[in-house]
């Protein structure tokens, strides 16, 4: 475990190793988005039905390219031309550029991307998420204006359960990872977390070989310590394991929350942000 959000300690082994497990990441999510439109998990299939290429004669044995299962493995991710033939053979349906740009990669980094770049990301988010982001602050037609969050405001993003609402979360942990910041850094973590599972059930892709996924983003955003009484926090893969079995029975059903939700205090008025958000859900 961490303690804080201190990754200083960690040597330059292990984040070579977090950024080879990245990348195997990339390539499964690739993999994933023909897998799901195409319908087997086949390299050779896959190889015949995307570059009409069947296995060639090697030393008497047929043998494929193993082009695209060097996805599947991290070596490799896929080229230009390869995006481009995998939409046309796919009717536009799969494309591979959006999965291969996500912000979620940089965000993985082993050091958080310059604020100036989560800025950007947070302001590039759809409206939905941008009217809780910047609920209470000002844009003069140029930019907008970034001021401290409330805790409703974070969950407003969280209930969105969208991969846009997850892409922000852990933009906003790791800029409070910038100003190690633990206190703040806990809820967009919590929050992204306890939409995993519902984020991994809306887009196949990323639920392709997601354990994977899980243990880089676990190595980024989970493994902290956190003071008070927010010690013994857990942020378990069989938590995402259960709650993906949940959604897979009924796709409607509730998951534990380690967020917790909004909670008022008895004969105290809604504040003007809770009116808004309980008309917004």
């Amino acid at each position: 475990m961490l303690t804080g959000l201190d990754h200083a300690f960690l040597d330059d082994a292990f984040w070579a190793g977090h950024l080879k497990a990245v990348k195997r990441c990339q390539g499964a999510v690739c993999y994933g988005a023909l897998v799901s439109h195409f319908g087997t998990q086949s390299p050779k299939e896959l190889e015949w039905r995307i570059d009409r290429r069947r296995p060639y004669e090697g030393d008497g044995d047929p043998s494929i390219s193993n082009k695209y299962r060097r996805w599947r493995q991290g070596k490799a991710l896929p080229g230009q031309d390869t995006v481009a033939r995998v939409r046309e053979r796919s009717g536009g349906s799969v494309r591979l550029d959006f999965w291969l740009g996500l912000p979620l990669w940089e965000l993985l980094a082993p050091e958080p991307p310059p604020l100036q770049r989560i800025h950007l990301l947070l302001e590039s988010s759809p409206s939905t998420i941008r009217d809780s982001l910047f609920r209470y602050s000002s844009f003069d037609g140029r930019r907008f204006f970034h001021t401290m969050l409330e805790d409703a405001q974070v969950l407003a993003i969280r209930n969105q359960h969208s991969l846009a609402a997850f892409t922000a979360l852990l933009c906003l942990a790791r800029k409070n990872e910038m100003f190690a910041d633990v206190q703040n850094h806990y809820l967009p973590a919590a929050c992204a977390f306890d939409i995993l599972p519902r984020v991994l059930y809306t887009n196949q892709s990323l639920r392709y070989r997601w354990e994977g996924l899980f243990g880089c983003l676990q190595c980024i955003f989970w493994e902290f310590i956190y003071p008070g009484d927010r010690l013994d926090c857990k942020f378990s893969i069989e938590t995402v394991r259960s709650g993906l079995r949940a959604l897979d029975a009924d796709p409607a059903a509730e998951l534990p929350q380690l967020s917790g939700k909004r909670v008022r205090v008895l004969d105290e008025g809604p504040t003007e942000y809770e009116e808004w958000l309980e008309d917004n859900r």
